[in-house]
């Protein structure tokens, strides 16, 4: 069994490994800041850090989500736009008559009227996409066959269920 793979554009693939790899190496980097002072710390406990490092520190996270932010928006946009240029290929497809379908897959007259046929049925391509042949799952019926339709009931039972505002309705009584 073969899976339809949809291949991507060259320029595609190496854009999106570029960013990836522009990601993990941020990401890296910024994790290697962060947690080197807590290995290298022969100078002791960090507790003279002054308040500006920490802002600095944040100053750097908030640019990077500023960045990451912009790229995401900017990568939605250009989706919606692109399916605006695809929208054609969404629309339902024309109705095909008897003659077109016949030419379409190179059916014969029999073959047609089979595929008219309800039921379940399997059909067979050759290589080039035209109908080789037609095996249906099922046995037609001659309509002389059939048996006779079902009678209608001569006393159907009806049950009537009175309504909140029925005013023939008797009171229930609660035992």
């Amino acid at each position: 069994m073969k899976i339809i793979r949809t291949r991507q554009r060259p320029f595609l693939v190496v854009l999106d490994v570029f960013f990836t790899v522009l990601a993990w190496v941020g990401l890296l980097y910024l994790l290697a800041q962060g947690l080197w002072p807590l290995i290298d710390n022969h100078d002791g406990p960090r507790i003279d850090a002054s308040f500006f490092d920490a802002l600095d520190t944040l100053q750097t996270y908030l640019w990077v989500a500023v960045v990451n932010a912009a790229v995401l928006i900017g990568w939605a946009r250009y989706q919606q736009r692109k399916s605006k240029r695809f929208a054609q290929r969404r629309l339902p497809a024309p109705v095909v008559d008897d003659q077109g379908l016949s030419k379409s897959f190179k059916l014969t007259g029999d073959r047609l009227e089979k595929l008219r046929t309800p039921g379940s049925m399997t059909i067979h391509n050759d290589q080039d996409g035209d109908v080789s042949h037609v095996v249906t799952h099922y046995f037609p019926v001659d309509p002389a066959e059939l048996p006779p339709p079902l009678a209608p009931l001569e006393h159907p039972f009806v049950i009537r269920l009175p309504a909140e505002d029925d005013d023939n309705r008797e009171p229930l009584s609660h035992v």
